[in-house]
């Protein structure tokens, strides 16, 4: 029976602003805007890239940065704007890439990003263990299938800018590696949630109701109040009334 009930209970990430991978991941993420504004130094008198390819990323990682730091442990769901701005800027860069299977390949992985992080974040899967190798193997085949065979390739050796931009890349793979890493779990049991909405239903009602008895006090006292009134007038009419028949005596 309690495993039946474990399968209804809600799932709650989050992560300790403390913490060593949070720490790690601000350093990294903090990187790969230095990264990226030296990388792409004087490449924003075209619009569409700048917007793209420089402000996007950025504006990505302040705000991954910020929401994780302070909203990371009662929040931690809200992150999931900036890496949904982040992978639409992974998304645009793929177009660009020669190699069409590699771009159909990279849009695949960040689609995957988008759906199994948004899953996560939000309870709907009770593990934080598929986005671990989901942001630490693409770091790998970086490192080890792409940047070291650039880095000995002689013949057309790397540039500045790119080796820049690249680390930038590098830097946001491995603090969402870190920041899963970091990630807690917690159970929230459906008897403790239905428990506390109850009291607060009870709460409402409760105002409610006392507001009502409130209102019924005050429409029953004016009648009692009138009533008193107008016995009050009454007798003051008979007293006038057997004053003005009375004869002065001579």
């Amino acid at each position: 029976m309690r495993g039946a009930d474990m399968k209804k209970d809600k799932v709650r990430f989050y992560v300790e602003r403390d913490g060593f991978g949070v720490e790690t991941m601000v350093i990294l993420m903090a990187l790969s805007i230095v990264f990226r504004i030296i990388g792409c130094w004087g490449l924003w008198k075209d619009h569409t890239y700048a917007l793209t390819q420089i402000v996007l990323p950025i504006v990505s990682a302040m705000l991954f940065i910020a929401i994780v730091w302070l909203l990371g442990k009662r929040a931690l769901w809200t992150s999931f704007i900036p890496v949904l701005l982040g992978a639409i800027f992974f998304i645009i860069k793929a177009f660009g890439f020669e190699s069409r299977v590699h771009m159909v390949l990279c849009i695949l992985l960040y689609i995957a990003v988008i759906v199994l992080y948004f899953c996560t974040v939000f309870g709907l899967i009770r593990t934080k263990w598929f986005l671990v190798p989901l942001f630490g193997l693409p770091f790998l085949y970086h490192i080890f299938v792409e940047d070291l065979p650039a880095l000995n390739n002689t013949a057309n050796p790397v540039s500045f800018a790119d080796g820049m931009q690249e680390m930038g890349v590098l830097c946001i793979m491995l603090g969402l590696f870190f920041l899963s890493l970091s990630m807690k779990k917690q159970i929230i049991e459906t008897n403790e949630e239905e428990l506390t909405k109850g009291k607060a239903l009870k709460s409402v009602l409760g105002r409610k109701q006392k507001k009502t008895e409130e209102d019924t006090e005050e429409t029953v006292s004016d009648p009692d109040k009138e009533a008193a009134a107008a016995e009050t007038s009454d007798v003051s009419n008979t007293v006038e009334t057997i004053g003005s028949t009375e004869t002065p005596e001579s």
